[in-house]
């Protein structure tokens, strides 16, 4: 399913808005990027040394767009997978193993 930037921009930014309340202050130091597309395949993909570790580098969460669209179907399709993938990168800002992740 093919979207416009602006849409798929919509489905990310409703996403990280869905996260929890007592999470979003720890989500102020982490940069989302919209990319077109990914060199791997991914859905998402996450780079900082994590909340619990000070004194890293910066954080930040690319959410592809073009593997996103190629995994759904309809609109809600696409708008629950970014939530899905949103919740995965964030869980790795918070070391989370990939079965602690919260979806």
């Amino acid at each position: 399913m093919k979207v416009s930037m602006e849409r798929f921009e919509e489905a990310v930014r409703l996403a990280i808005e869905a996260i929890p309340a007592e999470y979003q202050p720890y989500l102020e130091d982490i940069e989302f990027v919209v990319a077109v597309r990914s060199p791997d395949g991914l859905l998402g993909y996450y780079e900082g040394s994590g909340a619990l570790e000070p004194g890293g580098y910066p954080a930040r969460v690319t959410i592809f767009k073009d593997t996103h669209e190629r995994s759904a179907g309809t609109w809600e399709e696409l708008v629950e997978e970014v939530r899905r993938t949103v919740l995965h990168e964030v869980g790795h800002h918070f070391l989370m193993d990939e079965d602690e992740m919260p979806y």
